[in-house]
């Protein structure tokens, strides 16, 4: 959340030069295939010169959720702060107000019941995610994904099925819940 939280803020307040870079970039990660995305991994961080490298560790997966599922955070914050007037800023700064006490004191509390729909829409989209699960899980670690799938893979439909059950429930209350937190519901 912190990085896309960054991202959105650059992308809408402080509109640099390389804003439509850091945009395009922002986005790319949804036109890239998780196969795509768990491949370049391991071509990265298995290599005998990295120090300490996430490989084959379950932070490579945490790295894999990042890279897949980074775009949503930020089009969500992006979209919130476009619909937050400048004239909150402009009366801070005249105040005295810096900008950084313009992000923690104004802007922090109206993004953050955005921030955590996110969080929970993230955290319900990257536990689905298979394919970079299949290839990046160490040994000894399994994801949902990864559970079903094996499930499914040895026979034992019973038990994939009521665990895809159990995480269609399970997702889409995370889904609805940070719908309702972001303010997206309608009465």
């Amino acid at each position: 959340m912190a990085i896309a939280v960054l991202v959105a803020f650059t992308l809408v307040r402080l509109r640099s030069r390389g804003s439509a870079v850091l945009d395009f970039l922002s986005i790319l990660p949804n036109a890239i295939p998780g196969m795509a995305v768990a491949v370049g991994l391991i071509l990265t961080w298995n290599q005998a010169f990295w120090p300490v490298s996430p490989y084959n560790s379950p932070a490579i997966l945490l790295v894999a959720y990042i890279c897949l599922t980074l775009p949503y955070p930020i089009r969500m914050l992006t979209t919130a702060l476009r619909q937050l007037p400048r004239s909150l800023d402009d009366a801070a700064y005249i105040s005295g107000a810096g900008e950084l006490r313009v992000i923690l004191r104004i802007l922090a509390p109206l993004l953050g019941p955005v921030a955590l729909a996110a969080g929970f829409i993230v955290f319900a989209i990257a536990s689905r995610e298979l394919v970079s699960s299949l290839m990046l899980a160490p040994p000894g670690v399994e994801t949902v994904a990864t559970y079903v799938f094996h499930q499914f893979d040895q026979g034992s439909v019973n038990a994939g099925m009521a665990m895809s059950l159990l995480t269609i429930v399970v997702s889409g209350t995370i889904i609805v819940l940070g719908q309702r937190l972001a303010g997206g519901h309608e009465r």
